[in-house]
This record gives C-alpha cells, sequence and structure tokens, in this order.
C-alpha cells in the first residue's frame, strides 16, 4: 500500500512539473517567427524548460561574448543518462583514445551537438532551436522520449550573441506592427557592419581551427571536452534558394572515411522523404563542400564525427517576410519551421542507428591511433631562435585544439616544405615534432600537409593553409613515425636584469612587437638598429630595439623591461657599452628612435567589414595599441596633423574618386603622412596620378585561332581557368628593409591574379615579389596560374616626406595569418 502511495505521489508530482512546461508559443505569447526573440529570452525559455525538466536537461555557462553575453550549452537527454552525464562524456573520450581506460559501447548514447547562430542575422536557427527543445521534453511526443534513451542532444542555442543582438535590436527597432516584404523597405537592408560578424567583425564560422576569436576558444574547448558523434551547423543562405542539407559537395577531403561519407547520405535522405512529403523545396551535393578545416561542418568530421551544414533560405534581407523572385513570400515562420523539422529528423535517423554510429566512432579513432588517416607520419618543425616567437604561436594552436607534439629525436627522411624535395634531416634540440598517429590524426593532416588532394577545384573557400607556410617555418614532412614521446616545451623567460647603460631586445617574431607595443604605451624610449650586430656573441637582427638608461631616466626602466619581457617570453640583453666591435656604434645616426604613431583606419560603409575586423582586432587583442575607427562619412572631421599612419584595408574609397578630398589627401601623405594599403585599396591608389605604383596589364583578348564559343553547360567550370580561392605562394624579399625585418621565410595567400609592376628608376621599393614556379599549394586556375609571376606584392613608395606601403595581398587574412603580424607591426613601427 505504501508503495502504491509513494507511485501515485511521483506520479502527481511529475504530472505538476509538466503541467507547468510551457510550449515556445505559450511563454512567447505569440508564434515561433512571428517576432525575432531577443538573444536573452531565448535563454529565459531554455532555462524555463529546464527548470520544469530537471531530470531531462542540464546545462552549462562556457563562457561570456566580447560584449559581455553568456554563452550557454544545454544537455537534452533521458533522465537515466542525464544522472550518469560526465560518465558518458569520460567514456567518450576514452573511446577517441583522449583518456585511458575500459570503455563501454552497448549503453553509450550517440552524442548529437546542434549548433545556430553563428552567423547572427540567420535567426532562424535560434528561434527554430526553441521549438526543438520543447518537442524533445514533451512528454506527449512519445517518439522523442525513445529516441532520447539511445541520444544525448547538445544544443548551443546561439554561437554568436553579439552579431544576433546586433541584428535582433535592428530589426525589432525599425519594424512596425506590420512586416513589409517588398524587397526595398528598409527592414531588408541591414546597415553596416551587419549581424553576420562578431563584436570584432569576424565570421565565427571560419574559424572553428584557428580560434582567433574569444567566442570560438571558449566554444572549442567545451566542444573537445566531449567530441559529440554528429554535428549540425543550421544556417541561412540567400532568399531565393530552397533548403540545403546533406550530403555534402564535392570536394570532400581525402581523410573523410567511407562511412562519414555514408552516413551523410543516410540523413540526407531520411531528411528527404520528410521534406517530399511537405512539398519543400531542397537540393544536395552542391556549393557546401568539405574542405577547408576551420567550418562547423568540416573541423567536427576532422574529429570523428558527422560534420553537417544545413541551409535554409533568409539571411540578411529576409526579415519576417520578404518576396522573393518568384514573388513567394517567405517567412520566418516557415523557415523556423524547416530548421526544427531538420533538427527533430536528425534525432530520430540517429537514433535508429545509434550503436553503429559510436562503433564507427570508436574505428574512427582506433584508426587515428594507429597512424592510419595520415599521408606522412610525423611533421619536423626546425627550431631556430629567430623563430621562437611563431614557434610559441604554434604550440597555442596545438594546444587550442588538443593536438600532441613532442621533443624531436632521431633521423627523418621526407619532404621539405621550402623546397619541396625530398631530404634527410637528423633533429636538434629543440626541434618539434607533430606525429601521425594521435586522436587528433585526421585534423593533423588537413593542417600540416605540404598540399591537399582537390578532387573538385569547385570549392567554397580556400585551399591551402598548411601551418608552416602559415607561420613561416622550416619544416619537413616525414613518412617516419616518432619513438619519442618527451614532453615538448619551450622555457619561460625570466629576465633578470642589473643596471646598465642599456637594453637590447631582439626584432625576430610578432612577440617583439607586441613588447614595442607595450614600451612605447608606457612612454619608453626604444631605439631601433637597421644594422645587424653582435653583443656578448649574441646575434641580433636588423631592427633589433635599443632601450638606453640615460633616455629613461624617470621610469624603474629595469622593473617594466622585466615585466614586460617576462611577460612576452622575450628575453633582455644587457650593454655595456655604446661601443659596437665589427659595426656601427649606437649612436649612430643608422640607430633611430621609434615613433609612437597615432594610427586611424576607416570603419564605415563602403569599407568591408571582415577586413576592418582583422585589423581591428589585430591592434586591440593581439598587438594591444591603440587604433581610431573613424566612420567614412566623418573623414572631413580627422585632424590629420594629428595622425601619423592611415591604414586602408579592402573596401571602397571614394574620397580618392572626389578631385579635391584626394588633392588634400595628396597633401597629408606628402608632408609627411604613412599610409599601409592592402588588397583592394593598393589598386585605388594606383590609379592616383600622384602614385607611381601601376598593376601588371594581363592580355585578355581572344586571339585569332581561338574559337570564341564557348559550351554553356560548362560554363562555371570554365569561368575556373581564371580563378583562384586562396592559395600559397612563396615570397622573394629584400630583407634589408624594415617591411620585412625578422623574417626568414615569407609565404602569402592569394586570393586573386593582381600583381604590380617592379619599381625602376628609384620611383619606390620593390620588397615581396612573386617569381615563376612560386606556387606552393593549393588550386589556381590554368590561366591565372600563368599570370601570377614576376610581380610584385609588397614595396613602398615615398610621396614627399611621406610613404605609402603596398601589401597587396591581405596579411592579416583571418588573423590566422601568423607569419604577416610581423609584416603589419613593421609597416606601423619601422618603416619610416
Amino acid at each position: 500500500m505504501k508503495k502504491i502511495v509513494l507511485l501515485l505521489l511521483n506520479v502527481f508530482t511529475c504530472s505538476t512539473v509538466w503541467a507547468q512546461l510551457k510550449s515556445p508559443e505559450e511563454f512567447l505569447g505569440r508564434q515561433i517567427g512571428t517576432k525575432i526573440t531577443p538573444h536573452w529570452k531565448v535563454l529565459e525559455y531554455y532555462k524555463h524548460v529546464a527548470e520544469q525538466a530537471p531530470q531531462q536537461i542540464k546545462f552549462q555557462q562556457y563562457g561570456e561574448s566580447i560584449e559581455g553575453r553568456p554563452m550557454y550549452v544545454f544537455f537534452v537527454s533521458s533522465a537515466k543518462n542525464i544522472a550518469r552525464l560526465d560518465a558518458i562524456r569520460k567514456n567518450n573520450l576514452k573511446i577517441a583514445g583522449e583518456e585511458t581506460g575500459n570503455t563501454e559501447l552497448v549503453d553509450m548514447p550517440a552524442i548529437i551537438w546542434m549548433s545556430n547562430n553563428a552567423h547572427g542575422n540567420e535567426t532562424s536557427s535560434m528561434e527554430s532551436s526553441m521549438m526543438t527543445l520543447y518537442q524533445l521534453v514533451n512528454p506527449k511526443n512519445s517518439a522523442s522520449q525513445k529516441q532520447l534513451e539511445n541520444t544525448l542532444v547538445i544544443i548551443d542555442p546561439c554561437l554568436n550573441p553579439d552579431g544576433t543582438e546586433r541584428y535582433n535590436n535592428w530589426q525589432n527597432g525599425i519594424l512596425g506592427a506590420q512586416y513589409h516584404p517588398d524587397l526595398y523597405a528598409r527592414e531588408h537592408s541591414e546597415p553596416w557592419p551587419g549581424g553576420r560578424v562578431n563584436h570584432y567583425y569576424f565570421d565565427l564560422n571560419r574559424d572553428w581551427a584557428w580560434q582567433t576569436q574569444l567566442e570560438s576558444q571558449q566554444r572549442m574547448k567545451i566542444y573537445n571536452d566531449w567530441l559529440p558523434h554528429i554535428h549540425i551547423d543550421f544556417h541561412e543562405m540567400g532568399i531565393n534558394a530552397p533548403y540545403y542539407f546533406p550530403p555534402a559537395a564535392e570536394p570532400l577531403h581525402e581523410v573523410i572515411t567511407p562511412w562519414q561519407r555514408e552516413f551523410q547520405t543516410t540523413i540526407g535522405k531520411h531528411n528527404a522523404k520528410y521534406f517530399d512529403k511537405k512539398g519543400w523545396l531542397y537540393f544536395t551535393k552542391e556549393r557546401f563542400d568539405l574542405f577547408y578545416p576551420s567550418y562547423g561542418d568540416t573541423y567536427p568530421m576532422y574529429s570523428g564525427a558527422i560534420g553537417m551544414t544545413y541551409e535554409k533560405a533568409g539571411n540578411t534581407s529576409a526579415g519576417l517576410g520578404v518576396y522573393t523572385d518568384q514573388k513567394d513570400t517567405l517567412t520566418l515562420v516557415d523557415r523556423a519551421i524547416q530548421h526544427h523539422a531538420s533538427g527533430m529528423n536528425l534525432v530520430e535517423v540517429v537514433s535508429q542507428n545509434s550503436l553503429k554510429v559510436v562503433e564507427e566512432f570508436k574505428k574512427f579513432y582506433k584508426q587515428a591511433n594507429a597512424g592510419e588517416l595520415a599521408t606522412f607520419q610525423s611533421y619536423v618543425i626546425k627550431y631556430e631562435p629567430n623563430q621562437e616567437s611563431s614557434i610559441r604561436s604554434l604550440l597555442d594552436l596545438l594546444d587550442k585544439n588538443k593536438i600532441r607534439y613532442y621533443a624531436s629525436e632521431g633521423t627523418f627522411k621526407g619532404l621539405d616544405y621550402s623546397t619541396k624535395k625530398s631530404i634527410t634531416y637528423t633533429a636538434k634540440d629543440k626541434d618539434l615534432v607533430i606525429p601521425g598517429n594521435q586522436p587528433k590524426a585526421a585534423l593533423v593532416r588537413v593542417l600540416f600537409e605540404p598540399e591537399a588532394k582537390l578532387v573538385d577545384s569547385v570549392t567554397y573557400d580556400i585551399t591551402a593553409w598548411s601551418m608552416p607556410y602559415v607561420y613561416g617555418l622550416s619544416a619537413v614532412a616525414s613518412q617516419n613515425k616518432i619513438t619519442s614521446t618527451k614532453p615538448y616545451s619551450l622555457e619561460k623567460v625570466n629576465n633578470n636584469l642589473a643596471e646598465s647603460f642599456g637594453y637590447a631586445i631582439k626584432w625576430n617574431g610578432f612577440s617583439s612587437a607586441k613588447v614595442l607595443a607595450d614600451l612605447l604605451q608606457k612612454k619608453i624610449t626604444v631605439k631601433r638598429s637597421e644594422y645587424a650586430f653582435k653583443l656578448n656573441g649574441e646575434d641580433f637582427p636588423r631592427g633589433s630595439m635599443l632601450v638606453m638608461s640615460s633616455n629613461n631616466k624617470d621610469v624603474d626602466i629595469k622593473k617594466t623591461l622585466k615585466e614586460v619581457g617576462d611577460q612576452h617570453d622575450l628575453k633582455i640583453y644587457a650593454i655595456s657599452s655604446g661601443i659596437i666591435e665589427g659595426a656601427k656604434d649606437f649612436g649612430s645616426s643608422d640607430v633611430k628612435t621609434i615613433k609612437s604613431p597615432k594610427v586611424l583606419m576607416l570603419a564605415g560603409e563602403g569599407i568591408r567589414a571582415l577586413n576592418v575586423g582583422e585589423v581591428w582586432h589585430y591592434f586591440d587583442q593581439q598587438l594591444k595599441y591603440p587604433i581610431i575607427l573613424v566612420n567614412p562619412r566623418e573623414m572631413s572631421r580627422v585632424k590629420w596633423s594629428e595622425i601619423d599612419v592611415f591604414i586602408m584595408p579592402g573596401g571602397s574609397y571614394p574620397f580618392l574618386q572626389d578631385k579635391a578630398q584626394a588633392e588634400n589627401f595628396a597633401n597629408w601623405v606628402r608632408g609627411g603622412g604613412k599610409v599601409i594599403a592592402l588588397e583592394s585599396a593598393v589598386s585605388q591608389l594606383s590609379a592616383q596620378s600622384w602614385v607611381k605604383l601601376k598593376p601588371i596589364k594581363q592580355d585578355t583578348t581572344i586571339k585569332a585561332k581561338e574559337n570564341p564559343l564557348k559550351v554553356y553547360a560548362d560554363r562555371e567550370r570554365e569561368s575556373l581557368k581564371e580563378y583562384t580561392a586562396g592559395a600559397i605562394y612563396k615570397v622573394d624579399f629584400d630583407a634589408t628593409h624594415p617591411l620585412m625585418y625578422g623574417n626568414k621565410e615569407y609565404y602569402t595567400l592569394r586570393q586573386n591574379g593582381t600583381l604590380y609592376q617592379y619599381f625602376k628608376d628609384g620611383a619606390g621599393w620593390n620588397l615581396g615579389y612573386i617569381k615563376e614556379n612560386a606556387l606552393m599549394s593549393g588550386f589556381v586556375g590554368q590561366n591565372l596560374s600563368k599570370q601570377i609571376k614576376n610581380g610584385l606584392v609588397f614595396g613602398t613608395e615615398s610621396v614627399g616626406a611621406g610613404t605609402i606601403i603596398y601589401l597587396v595581398d591581405n596579411v592579416l587574412f583571418r588573423n590566422f595569418w601568423d607569419a604577416g603580424k610581423l609584416v603589419m607591426a613593421n609597416a606601423v613601427f619601422q618603416v619610416d
């Protein structure tokens, strides 16, 4: 009798709890999609559901956005699985070989991770996620309750809270009682910089591997603590497209296993059946490939999961409802319903194949740890003192991605990255080796192989990113398996400084630039040497910094230098005398004081937000040096006499087309201003009459024997002959010029064929140029490849007392192109 009473009490308690569970419509007081829900309100609903169904939901805050908005993941499963949540996580890491111990497969749920709103103006996924959350735990949904017995669903409601709220606040601030579907209505024209990007205008869906952004760093930490088996990334595309879901388009990287390909197809077919019943149009196997490693579908693939992108028509111009070209009305209600359907269909098909999903996940990691997914069994990074800063940066990237590395020992036969020739190399002290047999073997292969095989040239992103080229490091890719598991580390710098005539700091990496930026803001007088010299047996390259005690009497220079040097792991050397054996003395005119420049950049309509963000984040978060951002329409109010450096990222600069404004700008440069122009800004400057730089003209005329008729059906592939999404070229450069100080090797990412004529007769300095046969990695169309040779990519030109620095290729691409960071610092601080 007592047991019956307790059972009835439990039933009554559960019924009371479930009676309080509200659907999204009940909680919000409206249908999902009839208004855009603020981020904070979405989280309120998630927490409401978690409070009403505590046996089936747990949640965890894993971080905060740059603007301070909380970021959460919610774990949804059966009561049994939620009660042993951490045991499931640890068991999964054992399956992957990330932890040791016995593994259990029989009672292991398939782990599904759902990511929403990586792009803040693709709002349907966050809206639909509330519907999915509710239906997963809805007690009336017997199907989902059964599916959760062998699945664990992890939902991230919003990967990009700051961009999302930028878009949501704008939309909710301009909408009235009715939306207007005509595309010319203001609700379909989002203001700059748009909600797609995060606080620093970065595309978070291209930052999974690089983790340059705070949101990515925090999310990837918890992601790699779980390593889900399935990852679905919800997005939106243009308003005239229908719906996209897997299987993905070619190219798929070779490391993607047959099972991963097969199950993508299984998932796609399952979703197609539901869409067919509803009469919803969709497409698969087009546009969205699986190659570039830093997407929300590829990164999970290279981590053993089934990674997938789902795209619904919508995006920035959709609003609550918009007319398509077919005069259909695309509504947020419909967009949310279709994403919700895809999410529920995914849980269903994974539940049906749960054991197989887990077994194949284990098989993937068994192959990874055995080295069976590798093309090369080890990657050896050669240590050189002047590249230590870059190696430390690489180690940081490896740690973020939980990639294992060790101290290198023995002799390696393999491919030299610089020469592309086979060599035999014997490891030296402080050489670093990354093995090809480890849990993250697939990711290691993708990030480090000198050149990935491209089975289809129609790609959605860049085609080359090999880490030794990105970091400008000397390296060998070898078939030798390593035997050493000796931990690798670089010694933490601990400067002990005594009173001295002065102090010297080598200029040999981005850490040197960060030290300089810090010292200048602390009002320390810093000089630089334009020549290399030796000091107590140590070699100091051109550009090395000198801090003289006599110039810094008002500060505790020893304490300041120690703090700054230790913080950035940079050694400070004492100078006992101004006389230098074998070189010019420190009183030479070639030793110049480095100015603390005032830096300005336009940021607003016309300037590409992504490019602005790269420069802004570089200064604000990496170099930690102030930069003034000015709206283009306020340019006339700038006190140019106070500005030392004007940075022009890619974008449109209409003031250069205005004769009066262009002349005023030229006069500022002639008076001593410094311009750093990148990418398309270079071409706009080269069109000015007062600039000597000119592009190389390519012959595009049709030859007499050439057939002018082309096959229309082949138009996309024909266009690729003149195209590159992004390929790596070796740059020959003048190492004696301040722009290239500290670089031993430099490789550039080319995203077009634009090159410039070499300066002649002293008109400017040719500093970085591409010779013939300089392609190192990536796809370049056959016609375009013939053009990318014998042209300038880096140069400077004197205009009166001022200087223009031309960076034809983007040295700060997505802020993961590490070697370019030093080039930009040189442009700001070293070049006069």
